[in-house]
C-alpha cells in the first residue's frame, strides 16, 4: 500500500510538472500577459510539486512556502489582467502575501517542533491565503462564464474548477488532520489533484473534439444565422448589420463593425461610427483591443472587427479562428447582395429605357403611319405601280415597329405591376383568325399559313387584344425563322378543358441547350442563320406573361433544323351543364398536326 501511495504521489508531482512545462511552451509560442502570469502560477505550482518529493530540508521547505505562495498570487495577478484590481485591494494583496511568506518561513524556521495545533494554525493561514488569491477569481470567471459562448464558457469553467478542487483538498487535508493519513485516503486526495491537471490544461488549449462537443449547443443557431445572412438578408446593409452582430455574439464581445476598403464604417452594434472610425484610424490602440477578420470584395478589401471582451484575449482564441472563418462567408453573402443589388438596378434601368424609349417611339411612328395610310389612299396624289409597291413595303414596316413598340410598352407595364386585362368570354377560333389578318402582310410567297379551325366555337375567357397579340408574335416568329419558306400551320383545338393554338413552322428549329433562352426578357438564340434577324427577344417573355396571367402558358418543342412547334394553352370558359363538353372539345392527338386528314376543319390559306 505504501508503494501505492508514493507511486501516485510521483504521478501527481509529475502532472504537476508536466502541466507548467506544458505552459510554458505556450506562453513561449504566443508570449501573452495574461497568459504569462497564470504560467507563472502554474509553473510555480509544478515546481511545488516536485520539490515536495524530495528529500526534506530547512532551505527546501523555505522555497516550497515561498513557490506555493507565488502560485497563488500568480492566479490573482492572472485575474487583475481581465478585471483589475482596485488600487487598496491591490496593495492589501502584496501585504496579504508578505504576511503569508512570513508566517509560512516561521513555521518552518521556528516552529518545528510546535504542537500540532499551531502547527495547523500556521497551515491553515497559509492555505488561506491561497485560497483568497486563487478563490476569488475563480469565483468571478465562474459568474463571468455565464454570459459568454459555448467554447469560452467551458474553458474558464474548466479552469475554475480545477483550482476549486485544489482548495478543497487543501482546507480538507489541512482540518482533516491524522484522519486523513490513511494510504487510502492519501490515494483518494492525489488522485482528486492528479485529475486537475487535465481539467486546468484543457482551459488552455481544449482538443478540436472537446471543442466541437462544447459547440453543440449553439451549432445549429450559428447554422440558422448564416442561413438567414446568406439567404435571406434582403439587401447589402440588412445583411452586413446582421454580421455584425453574430459576430460579437460568436465571440462573446461588446461591440463590433464592419469597414470597407477606405476605412468607412458600414455597420455596426454597440459602438458609434465615429468612435468606430478612431479605432481604425489608431492602430496602436486597435490592436489592443479589436479582432480584425479581413473582408475580401470586389472593391477592396474590408474588414470585420470585433472589440474584444475581457476574456477575448486569451478564452476566446477559438472562436477568434472561427470569426476568420465567418468572416470569409460574410464577404460572399455581401459580394452576393452587392450582384443582386445591381442586377436590380439594372432591371430598373432597363423598365426606365423601355418606358422611355417605347413612348418617346410611339408619337414619330404615328406620324408616319398616318402618312403611309394617306399614300396608299391616294389622298397625297397618284402613285405609279413602283410608288405603290413602297408605300406597302414601307406600311408593313411601319406596323412591324409600331407591334416592336407596343411589345415595350407591355413588357414595362408588366414590371412596373400596371399590367391590366380586360377578360371577356370570346370564341378563340376569331382571334387566331384576326392575328392572322395582322401578320398577313408579312407573308413571302415562299410561305404558305394554313387556317386548322374547329367547327364549333372554343369559349375562353381572355383579354382578346392581348390574347391576339400572343398569337401574332408566334405567327411572326414562325415566318421570321422560316427563311426557306414552307407551310405554316395556325391549329386551334380544345379538349379536356383546355384550349390550344399551335402554331407549328418547317423553319430552323432551335437547339435543345437553346430552348431556355427562349422565354427570358431580351433573350434571343443567335446563331449564323439567325444573326441577321432583327428582334428585341421581347416578344415570347412577354407572350409567356401574358399567357399566365389568363391561368395558361406557352410550350414549345423544336427540332434543329426541321422546325418548331409552340403551343398557346389557355383554360376553356365554364359554360352551363346543358353544353356538354362535345359541343366544346374536338378529338386531338398531342404533338400530331395533320391538315389533310381534318374534313371538318375551316381552311384558309394566304
Amino acid at each position: 500500500m505504501t508503494l501505492a501511495v508514493t507511486l501516485v504521489q510521483d504521478l501527481t508531482a509529475a502532472g504537476f510538472v508536466a502541466l507548467g512545462l506544458a505552459i510554458a511552451y505556450r506562453w513561449y509560442r504566443e508570449r501573452g500577459r495574461a497568459q504569462g502570469k497564470l504560467a507563472l502560477g502554474l509553473i510555480a505550482l509544478g515546481v511545488v510539486a516536485a520539490l515536495g518529493r524530495l528529500p526534506s530540508s530547512l532551505l527546501l521547505s523555505v522555497i516550497v512556502i515561498v513557490g506555493f505562495m507565488l502560485s497563488g498570487f500568480f492566479v490573482l495577478l492572472f485575474r487583475n489582467e481581465f478585471i483589475p484590481l482596485g488600487r487598496t485591494a491591490y496593495r492589501a494583496a502584496y501585504a496579504l502575501l508578505g504576511f503569508a511568506i512570513l508566517v509560512g518561513v516561521f513555521d518552518a524556521v521556528a516552529l518545528q517542533h510546535a504542537s500540532p495545533l499551531v502547527t495547523s494554525a500556521a497551515a491553515f493561514v497559509l492555505i488561506s491565503t491561497w485560497a483568497i488569491f486563487t478563490g476569488e477569481p475563480i469565483v468571478r470567471f465562474w459568474l463571468s462564464s455565464n454570459v459568454l459562448p459555448a467554447v469560452q464558457k467551458a474553458r474558464m469553467r474548466f479552469l475554475s474548477l480545477g483550482f476549486a478542487v485544489l482548495i478543497a483538498i487543501l482546507f480538507v487535508d489541512v482540518l482533516g488532520g491524522g484522519a486523513l493519513q490513511s494510504p487510502a485516503a492519501l490515494i483518494v486526495t492525489q488522485l482528486l489533484a492528479l485529475a486537475v491537471v487535465p481539467l486546468i490544461y484543457v482551459s488552455f488549449a481544449p482538443p478540436p473534439l472537446l471543442r466541437r462537443i462544447w459547440r453543440m449547443s449553439e451549432e445549429n443557431e450559428l447554422r440558422s444565422a448564416m442561413q438567414d445572412l446568406l439567404i435571406f438578408s434582403p439587401d447589402r446593409q440588412d445583411l452586413a448589420d446582421r454580421a455584425v452582430f453574430w459576430a460579437v455574439r460568436l465571440l462573446g464581445a461588446t461591440s463590433g463593425f464592419i469597414a470597407d476598403s477606405n476605412g468607412k464604417v458600414i455597420a455596426s452594434v454597440g459602438i458609434d461610427a465615429d468612435r468606430a472610425a478612431k479605432l481604425i484610424s489608431n492602430h496602436a490602440e486597435a490592436s489592443a483591443q479589436v479582432v480584425q477578420a479581413p473582408l475580401h470584395m470586389a472593391e477592396g478589401e474590408g474588414s470585420l472587427a470585433v472589440v474584444g471582451g475581457r476574456f477575448t484575449p486569451l478564452f476566446g482564441s477559438d472562436e477568434i479562428s472561427q470569426l476568420r472563418a465567418y468572416a470569409n462567408s460574410v464577404s460572399a453573402g455581401l459580394e452576393r447582395a452587392r450582384v443582386t443589388e445591381r442586377l436590380a438596378a439594372i432591371e430598373e434601368h432597363k423598365t426606365q429605357f423601355l418606358n422611355l424609349a417605347s413612348h418617346e417611339l410611339r408619337g414619330p411612328v404615328t406620324v408616319i403611319r398616318g402618312y403611309v395610310s394617306m399614300l396608299e389612299g391616294g389622298l397625297l396624289g397618284n402613285l405609279n405601280e413602283r410608288g405603290r409597291t413602297a408605300a406597302g413595303v414601307m406600311a408593313a414596316k411601319v406596323s412591324e415597329m409600331n407591334e416592336l413598340i407596343e411589345e415595350m410598352i407591355e413588357a414595362a407595364r408588366l414590371e412596373e405591376g400596371g399590367l391590366t386585362l380586360r377578360t371577356v368570354e370570346a370564341d378563340l377560333r376569331d382571334i387566331a383568325q384576326s392575328a392572322a389578318s395582322t401578320v398577313a402582310p408579312l407573308i413571302e410567297p415562299q410561305h404558305r399559313m394554313v387556317m386548322d379551325l374547329p367547327e364549333r366555337r372554343v369559349r375562353v375567357n381572355v383579354d382578346p387584344d392581348r390574347t391576339r397579340t400572343i398569337i401574332a408574335n408566334l405567327l411572326s416568329n414562325a415566318i421570321k425563322y422560316s427563311p426557306a419558306g414552307g407551310e405554316i400551320i395556325c391549329q386551334v383545338r380544345a379538349r379536356a378543358g383546355v384550349a390550344r393554338v399551335a402554331v407549328t413552322d418547317q423553319g430552323l428549329g432551335i437547339a435543345r441547350e437553346d430552348l431556355p433562352t427562349l422565354f427570358t426578357r431580351f433573350g434571343r438564340v443567335i446563331t449564323p442563320q439567325t444573326e441577321h434577324l432583327k428582334g428585341t427577344g421581347l416578344g415570347l417573355f412577354l407572350g409567356r406573361q401574358l399567357a399566365r396571367m389568363q391561368g395558361g402558358d406557352i410550350t414549345v418543342a423544336s427540332v434543329e433544323g426541321k422546325g418548331s412547334t409552340f403551343t398557346l394553352q389557355l383554360p376553356v370558359a365554364l359554360v352551363a351543364e346543358s353544353a356538354s363538353a362535345g359541343l366544346l372539345e374536338t378529338p386531338m392527338s398531342d404533338g400530331e398536326l395533320r391538315t389533310d386528314e381534318r374534313p371538318s376543319a375551316t381552311r384558309a390559306r394566304r
